[in-house]
């Protein structure tokens, strides 16, 4: 038996199941643990989605989305606790104890850096989303695929992918993205509300951060900055940086792009690659993890230490493929002509 026959099997027999998110949660592990929740409850199970760090706004549409329990319920115990996308114990935050305790553990995770900790580990990295991983497991249980259970995976395949762009994507996953299509998925509003539909103060916090961008003398790597001070000035939230760093991304010619911000645990760091550079080995190093295409990483301040230090290990990481070249890049200060 697979281990995801293995999981369908211990989702039958439990009644009380909780699903939980990575920290800082993306479109597909919130998208991968509603569709299995709604997808669960239609079997007639009690199902608890937590997910520590909320919903950020940009994934409010998803069906399901205002019952994610931000912090862990006080007495609370589960028959069964699914994480999703979570390459570590600890990548469930504050829900991490909760998980510990309970009597079965099942992982859904397709990042390469995956290390297992659940009684059964679902570990795919092939798969381009958690959400592929997902439906398979919804059609292992023989549950309905509803119009919201399908909105929810084909959010998590959409995002995950880049809407598709991403080298992970494979004809499987445009037939699965079909079939979440006919079964009432809408693409289009999906990537309106995630990627058309951006706040003021989030357009204002980009614009910020492009204007310190700096590209690295060999034009391989460009980077950026976050503080707090440069959230407050835009009215942001401390989750409304996503996006910038896929924005530096789409420079011609870049290969690694790095946004660096300053949060309460440190510095984090969310890396993007192409062409054959590892987001992931990069941010392993610093003991974070990720995807080739897509990672990310937190490490202790200042500021200035963390850039010099990931600059240096995107160096490194060039240099393996013969491209990397010594460099010293600068943070430019808003306004400024650099």
């Amino acid at each position: 038996m697979t281990p995801r026959a293995r999981i369908a099997a211990a989702l039958r027999t439990a009644d009380r199941i909780l699903l939980v998110n990575h920290v800082d949660p993306d479109g597909d592990t919130l998208g991968s643990t509603l569709a299995l929740a709604l997808a669960l409850e239609g079997m007639g199970k009690s199902v608890t989605v937590a997910s520590d760090g909320g919903v950020p706004a940009a994934f409010a549409f998803l069906p399901g989305a205002a019952r994610i329990l931000r912090d862990p319920p006080a007495g609370a115990a589960f028959d069964l606790a699914v994480t999703m996308e979570c390459s570590t114990l600890e990548r469930c935050g504050r829900f991490a104890p909760l998980v510990a305790q309970t009597p079965l553990i099942a992982a859904i995770d397709h990042h390469e850096s995956h290390t297992a900790y659940a009684h059964v580990d679902d570990w795919d990295p092939a798969a381009a989303a958690a959400g592929e991983m997902t439906a398979d497991l919804i059609r292992l249980l023989g549950a309905s695929v509803t119009p919201p259970v399908a909105t929810a995976l084909l959010t998590a395949l959409a995002t995950d992918t880049g809407v598709f762009r991403f080298p992970t994507v494979r004809p499987e996953t445009l037939r699965l993205a079909a079939a979440l299509m006919e079964a009432g998925g809408n693409l289009a509003e999906i990537v309106t509300a995630v990627y058309e539909q951006r706040p003021l103060a989030v357009t204002r916090l980009l614009g910020y951060a492009l204007l310190r961008t700096v590209v690295t003398d060999d034009g391989a790597v460009a980077y950026t900055t976050l503080t707090d001070a440069m959230r407050r000035a835009a009215g942001a939230l401390p989750e409304e940086g996503a996006g910038i760093v896929g924005a530096l991304r789409g420079i011609r010619g870049i290969k690694a792009a790095l946004l660096f911000e300053e949060g309460a645990d440190g510095i984090r760091v969310s890396i993007r690659a192409r062409e054959g550079v590892r987001a992931n080995a990069i941010a392993e190093a610093f003991g974070g993890g990720g995807h080739p295409a897509a990672a990310g990483c937190t490490l202790p301040g200042p500021m200035e230490d963390a850039v010099t230090r990931v600059l240096a290990g995107a160096q490194a990481e060039l240099a393996r493929l013969g491209e990397g070249q010594p460099s010293e890049g600068r943070v430019t200060q808003p306004g400024s002509r650099e």
